[in-house]
């Protein structure tokens, strides 16, 4: 299995430091990395009850079936992708072989579990202005009333597709942006530019202040 010390993360040409890259205000508009997430794709039938009670077994949470909703449990979040495949975000500090864990729980049931963690990067922005750095280069309305928190949706941002998620940190707006790896670099490149008129002088990419 690959390990941290094995790894660079895709943005490593905008700097590297400990934990991730991070850039902005907080109290305007914060892009920070967040490196070596676990994600696992499965697919299954929802209509099965021993695949979904498998799941539950092994997630903690049951899988969400209405369209472009989130489940969560105490470390796992699972995003409904289509009718019958959901991503699986670990939310733990420590990889929990998601993928392997599925496959011994699922047995000889009609499923596939698919690690993705090094296919994919994870970003997330927060801020009062993160919903209008996202809204330049996607199609999606992204106002409360139309996505709020516990939804997601696959969509575009700019010429990247990304996966969305809505999230509330402590009152605080924020948005999760899952992004395949060989686009990360160009994805974070145009959000760092759509950022630009909300920061104030001198901040320079690499750098934030909370």
């Amino acid at each position: 299995m690959w390990t941290e010390l094995d790894q660079e993360t895709p943005l490593v040409g905008l700097g590297h430091p400990p934990g991730g890259f991070t850039h902005g205000q907080l109290g305007s508009v914060l892009l920070a990395e967040l490196p070596f997430v676990e994600l696992t794709n499965l697919r299954g039938e929802p209509g099965s009850p021993g695949f979904l009670a498998a799941v539950l077994d092994s997630i903690g949470s049951e899988l969400p079936t209405t369209p472009n909703t989130v489940a969560t449990s105490a470390d796992c979040c699972a995003m409904w992708l289509a009718p019958n495949e959901w991503l699986l975000r670990s939310t733990g500090a420590q990889p929990t072989d998601l993928a392997r864990r599925l496959d011994a729980a699922l047995g000889r049931q009609f499923f596939a579990a698919t690690d993705q963690s090094s296919g994919y990067s994870v970003i997330r922005l927060s801020g009062p202005h993160a919903r209008a750095v996202l809204a330049k280069g996607s199609p999606l309305d992204l106002h409360p009333r139309a996505f709020g928190v516990g939804q997601c949706a696959q969509t575009l941002h700019f010429k990247t597709s990304v996966l969305l998620r809505r999230l509330d940190l402590a009152g605080q707006e924020a948005w999760e942006v899952i992004v395949r790896r060989s686009f990360a670099d160009y994805a974070v490149r145009i959000m760092l530019d759509a950022m630009e008129e909300y920061l104030g002088p001198g901040v320079a990419p690499g750098s934030s202040s909370h």
